[in-house]
């Protein structure tokens, strides 16, 4: 995988004119504002200039939307977005609960963070050579579904709102093409595995859990939101317990070989290691996100360029409201 990626570097290879032959994908983890963990590994990429050696970029959960800003090579910009912008009780509030409310606030996501803080510039991934899947679980038909193809902007905008949408999180469901949608990451909990599915023959993986032994059993957290899946579609609870194993018994086994025997597909999966905090997914602390950001950065780096750097916070300027256009 390695390899792949440093020889596309030096020979400049762009997304759609390609000459090696090998389909290469980046499979991005999501899990709410877990997801400052892969979107530091992205700006790390993006600042080594790994940027065009993908072909496709596969996501889900949080994933989708810093997948969606790295098509744009705007990684550093919405980064912040996780530190800056959903640290508040706008985004965040679990009194929310107590009114019949999730605690997450997605419109201010879509509405306020993505249209105007930090505006997403959906037509500029629509006509990317380097085609974005975001994956989308359809409730009533008990599948995840793998968006490539967006008809506008505005079908975009909504598969990225429905793979965002998360169980217990957000209250009951959204609009997909007149379907009923939730969280991508429900029934395949893990995106490498679209990769490997659409014919990936290498695929770097951005994990954001860190590397730890498989427990047994299923957490209470778990259980709560399977009941809460089972009440909005009978089998959508069991096949989120299912997906869940799975992705415990199978995919991490796979995903730790991988990194010390890589098979077919060449699979690299990037994760925090062993010992390092874990980034909660309805975490708040803008230190222990920035934390986390970093060590994201600094392990990516250290794999990739093998080499080991110190990593310190930048800054940067861009218009504000309504005139912001990005980063200057």
């Amino acid at each position: 995988m390695r390899d792949v990626l440093h020889r596309r570097r030096a020979g400049g290879s762009k997304p759609g004119r390609r000459s090696d032959g090998f389909k290469v994908g980046l499979a991005i983890e999501g899990g709410g504002l877990r997801g400052v963990v892969s979107g530091a590994m992205l700006s790390a990429l993006e600042d080594m200039g790994f940027a065009d050696s993908f072909d496709d970029v596969y996501t889900c959960s949080s994933g989708a939307v810093n997948g969606a800003y790295f098509i744009t090579r705007r990684t550093w910009f919405p980064l912040s977005i996780y530190f800056d912008d959903l640290t508040t009780g706008v985004f965040l509030d679990f009194r929310r609960v107590f009114r019949g409310a999730g605690p997450m606030n997605l419109e201010y996501v879509f509405e306020e963070v993505l249209a105007v803080r930090k505006p997403l510039d959906y037509a500029a991934i629509i006509a990317a050579p380097q085609r974005l899947h975001v994956m989308v679980t359809i409730v009533d038909e008990l599948r995840t579904l793998d968006v490539h193809e967006f008809h506008s902007p505005e079908d975009l905008r909504s598969a990225l709102r429905a793979s965002t949408w998360l169980p217990l999180a957000i209250r009951g469901t959204t609009d997909f093409r007149g379907q009923r949608a939730i969280d991508g990451g429900v029934l395949r909990f893990h995106p490498f595995r679209a990769a490997v599915l659409d014919g990936c023959t290498h695929v770097l993986s951005l994990s954001t859990r860190p590397i730890a032994p498989s427990q047994a059993g299923t957490p209470l957290i778990n259980r709560l939101v399977a009941r809460h899946l089972e009440r909005l579609r009978p089998g959508l609870g069991t096949g989120f317990i299912t997906s869940m194993d799975d992705y415990r018994l199978q995919d991490r086994p796979r995903l730790a070989r991988s990194r010390l025997h890589p098979g077919e597909p060449a699979i690299l999966d990037l994760a925090p290691l062993p010992g390092t905090p874990e980034v909660k997914r309805h975490e708040v602390d803008r230190g222990k996100l920035l934390d986390g950001a970093r060590s994201a950065y600094r392990l990516a780096h250290e794999v990739l360029e093998g080499k080991d750097v110190v990593v310190v916070p930048r800054l940067t300027v861009y218009p504000p409201r309504s005139d912001a256009e990005g980063p200057t």
